[in-house]
C-alpha cells in the first residue's frame, strides 16, 4: 500500500453519470489498483527469501525514486523548491514510506502473509482516528465509532487463532505491522497536505528521501555487502515492490480518483486484504482459519460502516 498523495489536479469535478463501458473501464482499473497493493504481502515473502528487511526497502525505495526521474522528465515537470514542501515530503518519506515498510518487512518475516494482508486492513480505520485528530473538518460520528470499534474487534480475534501461538516473534511480528499501519495512516493524512502539489515531483522528492533514509541503515546493518546469492525471483519481488506496489499505483490512484470520485477509489479498501489472504493460500499454501476468516470480515465490516457513518455525517 501507498501514501504518496492525491495531488489537486486528481480531485474530481462535477461529471454526467458515465455509461456502462466508463463504469466498466473504472471496475477494472479498481481491480488493477488492489491486486497491485494485495500483491505486495506476497512479494515482500518472496524478497525476504535472499533479501534482509532492510535490503528489501533500500531496493524498493531505489528503483521507486529512479521511476519518478523517468516520470519527472517524462512529463517536463521541476522538483518542488520549497522549503515548506521539502519538509513535507520529509515527514511523508520517514512516516509514510521508510518505517512503514521496514517494519512491514521485518512483520513478515514472523508471521504469515495473510495475516500480514488482514492487519494491514486496519489502515483505513487508523487513518480514520488520525484524522479526528490531526485534521480539520472531520466530524467524529457513532456509525464512525462503531466502524472503528468492529474493525479493532477484528484484530483481537486474529489474535485468538492458532498462526499466533507460535510464541513471541510471532506476536512481535504482528505488532510491527500494525505500527505499520499506523504509519501509513499518518501518511495518508500528511498526503492531504500535500494536495496543493503536483503529485509527481512531490512523489520524486519522497521517494529519494526515503532512499537516502534506507541508504545508511543497510550500510550499518550489512557494510553495504548484497546477498551472496539472489534468485530471480527475489531481485523480481523487489522491482516489483518498487514500481507495481509503490510507483504505478500512485499514479493509478491519481487517475481513478479524477475520473471516478474517492469515494469509488475508497472501494480498495475491502480488496486489498482479501486478495493478500488469498495470494497467500494459491501460492505459499498458507492455511486459511476461521479466526482469520471472521476478523477479515471484522475489519471490512467495521470500514464499511465507518463509510456509511462518513456519508451521513456528510448529509447531516
Amino acid at each position: 500500500m501507498s501514501s504518496c498523495p492525491i495531488s489537486a489536479e486528481a480531485k474530481p469535478m462535477t461529471a454526467p453519470r458515465p455509461g456502462w463501458r466508463r463504469r466498466l473501464w473504472h471496475a477494472g482499473l479498481l481491480v488493477t489498483l488492489a491486486l497491485m497493493w494485495g500483491s505486495s504481502f506476497l512479494m515482500v515473502d518472496v524478497a525476504l527469501r535472499d533479501f534482509s528487511p532492510v535490503e528489501a526497502l533500500t531496493g524498493r525505495m531505489a528503483i521507486a525514486a529512479l521511476f519518478f526521474t523517468a516520470a519527472l522528465f517524462i512529463r517536463h515537470k521541476r522538483p518542488e523548491r520549497s522549503r515548506k514542501a521539502w519538509a513535507l515530503m520529509a515527514a511523508m518519506a520517514i512516516v509514510g514510506n521508510a518505517i512503514p515498510y521496514l517494519l512491514i518487512n521485518w512483520g513478515q518475516t514472523r508471521v504469515e502473509t495473510g495475516t500480514a494482508a488482514i492487519l494491514m486492513g486496519i489502515v483505513p480505520l487508523v487513518t480514520a482516528v488520525l484524522a479526528q485528530a490531526f485534521t480539520r473538518g472531520e466530524r467524529f460520528h457513532l456509525w464512525k465509532a462503531i466502524g472503528i470499534a468492529v474493525g479493532f474487534a477484528g484484530v483481537v480475534v486474529l489474535f485468538g487463532g492458532p498462526q499466533f501461538s507460535g510464541g513471541q516473534g510471532v506476536m512481535w511480528g504482528a505488532a510491527a505491522i500494525l505500527l505499520a499501519a499506523l504509519g501509513l495512516g499518518g501518511g495518508t493524512i500528511l498526503a492531504d497536505k500535500a494536495s496543493d502539489y503536483h503529485s509527481i515531483p512531490i512523489g520524486f522528492g519522497v521517494m529519494w528521501i526515503a532512499t537516502l533514509v534506507s541508504v545508511p541503515i543497510w550500510l550499518a546493518t550489512s557494510g553495504g555487502a548484497l546477498p551472496e546469492h539472489m534468485s530471480w525471483q527475489s531481485v523480481a519481488a523487489v522491482a516489483g515492490l518498487a514500481i507495481f506496489s509503490t510507483a504505478l499505483p500512485t499514479l493509478l490512484l491519481i487517475y481513478l480518483v479524477r475520473s471516478a470520485g474517492p469515494s469509488f477509489a475508497g472501494f480498495t479498501n475491502y480488496l486489498v486484504p482479501v486478495i493478500g489472504v488469498a495470494l497467500g493460500i494459491t501460492f505459499l499454501d498458507e492455511p486459511l482459519t476461521w479466526y482469520a476468516i471472521v476478523a477479515l470480515g471484522l475489519i471490512i465490516g467495521g470500514i464499511v460502516v465507518g463509510q456509511i457513518g462518513g456519508r451521513r455525517g456528510k448529509k447531516a
